[in-house]
């Protein structure tokens, strides 16, 4: 507990003074990502490393009702907007417009969340932080377009988030863009679903509110390491039962001076730096959101040509079906063979889709060459996240042209079976 700050020291005590728990050997350290939670002694497998009760964990049941505290009218944000308005509500420029119409007592209970906010990182590395230059690295390939989108929605919640709070008198200069994508990315990046909150907890459920849970938020992630989630009430039968809580356990001995982890489940690169602002080497759980020309459709493709490969396939022969029978290429004879046209399909496919894949491929960002002087206005470690993310993606698109290749080989095969004059294309006659 040397290494804590006077932040950190406040944020224990506030955690504390509200029931919390934190394993007594747990202690904060600055870390890549804001403070994180680390241990000074060896932990026993089976571990309970922290627990928020439920009266602290920032649902957007509980900033609704701080905004109309405030606003002194019903909250007309959804979730999110909700959530990202009470955080940056909190900040220095807009307590101050606040506390001429509010006693500062009156603000402190509405607004209960300071010393857990003073913990949370200002330096942010999501590609809404990106320079113009590191985010151009991005063009044409999904992860762009992702960018764009989001940033267009969080611009339109900003302006809906101001609008509600007018009578607050605040600004652009008070409530600022800054602030609310900051709170934005804090939500992406540290978000629960409200389906934790239910017993048994459960992280998978798709209508669930996004929640901030102090404290258990700290903890960073490592793919793989064994965790769980319990709902706990000390006492829940006596008279006076203690407020129900929500407990992380480590399954796995934690040695002293390590740090705490969470397990957030499978995600590839793509979701992490979305969200998170961060990247794993060769991640396992990298997919490919593939979308074919004139469609809305995304086709799902994970490592080896997992997921939805097969459908991709079918749905480019559906595309090319729709010329099909050509009579110029097809014999009078053939016309009704559907073993012909099925064949000729095939190898139409086999030509066609791995042309597509490489001309994503080509989109993709490269590697510097070795010894390349850095980027103007690009960061190393935001250059190392955008070339681990493409690298999972070319790899992708790899595995997939392998499958297009051993699909067009069975092809090439059936169609010499049904004694088709076959005639591919001058890449592949070479």
């Amino acid at each position: 507990m040397d290494q804590e700050t006077q932040t950190t020291k406040a944020f224990r005590r506030w955690l504390q003074q509200n029931g919390a728990y934190i394993h007594p050997s747990a202690f904060f350290a600055q870390g890549p990502y804001g403070f994180s939670l680390f241990t000074s002694t060896t932990l026993d497998k089976d571990s309970t490393i922290v627990s928020c009760p439920f009266d602290l964990i920032l649902t957007p049941l509980v900033a609704k009702n701080a905004l109309q505290s405030l606003v002194g009218s019903q909250c007309t944000l959804n979730d999110r907007e909700a959530v990202c308005a009470y955080l940056v509500l909190h900040s220095a420029a807009c307590r101050m417009k606040i506390e001429a119409v509010k006693q500062p007592d009156e603000i402190n209970k509405i607004l209960r969340h300071q010393e857990y906010i003073d913990t949370l990182p200002t330096s942010l590395t999501t590609p809404l932080f990106f320079s113009e230059q590191e985010l151009e690295l991005l063009r044409g390939t999904n992860l762009y377009a992702a960018t764009v989108e989001r940033k267009q929605q969080w611009q339109e919640g900003w302006r809906v988030a101001l609008t509600y709070l007018q009578t607050l008198h605040l600004t652009e200069e008070d409530f600022t863009w800054e602030n609310f994508i900051r709170a934005q990315t804090w939500l992406s990046s540290r978000a629960f679903p409200s389906s934790l909150m239910e017993d048994p907890p459960s992280l998978f459920n798709p209508t669930a509110a996004p929640v901030l849970v102090p404290l258990v938020d700290a903890l960073n992630h490592a793919r793989g390491t064994p965790i769980s989630w319990s709902i706990d009430q000390r006492d829940r039968n006596s008279d006076n039962p203690s407020p129900k809580s929500l407990s992380l356990v480590s399954h796995n001995a934690i040695q002293s001076g390590d740090e705490l982890f969470n397990n957030y489940g499978p995600k590839g690169n793509s979701e992490l730096l979305l969200g998170y602002g961060f990247t794993l080497p060769a991640n396992p759980d990298d997919t490919l959101l593939l979308k074919l020309p004139g469609s809305e459709h995304r086709f799902t493709i994970a490592r080896g040509a997992q997921g939805d490969a097969q459908a991709v396939w079918d749905e480019v022969g559906r595309r090319l079906e729709e010329g099909f029978p050509r009579e110029d290429e097809m014999d009078d004879d053939d016309e009704d063979n559907e073993d012909v046209k099925n064949a000729e399909l095939q190898l139409e496919i086999g030509q066609v889709l791995p042309e597509m894949l490489r001309d994503l491929q080509a989109k993709l960002p490269r590697p510097p060459e070795r010894n390349a002087p850095p980027l103007v206005g690009v960061r190393s470690d935001i250059r190392q996240m955008i070339n681990e993310y493409a690298k999972g993606q070319r790899e992708i698109l790899d595995d997939l042209l392998a499958f297009a290749d051993t699909r067009l080989k069975a092809a090439i095969d059936r169609a010499q079976e049904l004694g088709i004059d076959i005639t591919l294309g001058s890449e592949d006659e070479d």
